[in-house]
């Protein structure tokens, strides 16, 4: 990615100048540009990007956490050799955390909220036809998003949001793959159906088994 590119985003973004360097450095890893066991040099990157290695340190020691980065000591951080392993791993738990989300959503949904989802789905069936990606790709953020809020429950809330931002990466790599677009758009339809009927364990199975597909799929 161009030094340009990077600048850009710090400056038109609200977020934290860290938080934008780990998007960055976690899409580089994740769509390969950064190889299994390759180290992430500080003082390199930070040239490459064009700001200080201070950020730089705070997005590698997240990385860490999130097990996609592995430190030595005196040596630096490199791309952790069991990465594809601990992407499979977040993924099993983000399904499991999104589909307790959507069987909570089934028991506590309004018919205000069914309509609110229903709305979002029809403009998914629109964009689905038109081909639109972006929109499709938005408007599927946004699905997942209000059955977390309709889920009312702030711990669950709390840990999907600690796995967002694997979630976007992995879709926006699942809908560049040709006849997703009306699977996805299927398979959110029948999560919705699932959620109106008021059946916890249909609405779980219904989310747990829609991420897990997508995530096989681009893994």
């Amino acid at each position: 990615m161009e030094k340009q590119t990077i600048k850009t985003d710090i400056t038109s973004q609200s977020k934290p100048v860290r938080a934008v360097v780990y998007d960055y450095l976690r899409d580089a890893i994740l769509s390969g540009e950064f190889k299994v066991g390759e180290y992430l040099r500080e003082r390199d990157l930070a040239k490459k990007i064009n700001i200080s290695t201070t950020p730089i340190k705070e997005a590698l020691r997240q990385l860490e956490q999130d097990g996609i980065v592995t430190t030595i000591n005196r040596k630096g951080s490199l791309v952790a050799d069991n990465l594809m392993d601990s992407l499979e791993e977040i993924n099993y738990a983000r399904s499991a955390i999104e589909g307790v989300a959507a069987g909570l959503a089934a028991l506590k949904i309004t018919d205000d909220e069914i309509k609110r989802l229903e709305e979002i789905i029809q403009k998914i069936k629109f964009f689905t036809n038109e081909g639109n990606r972006e929109e499709i790709s938005k408007l599927n953020k946004q699905f997942h998003k209000e059955i977390k809020i309709i889920s009312r429950n702030n711990y669950i809330a709390k840990q999907i949001e600690a796995v967002r931002s694997f979630d976007e990466h992995f879709r926006k790599q699942a809908l560049a793959n040709k006849g997703e677009l009306e699977k996805a758009y299927e398979e959110h339809r029948f999560i919705l159906e699932k959620i109106k009927s008021k059946n916890y364990n249909n609405a779980e199975k219904a989310m747990r088994d829609h991420i897990r597909r997508t995530s096989d799929r681009v893994m």
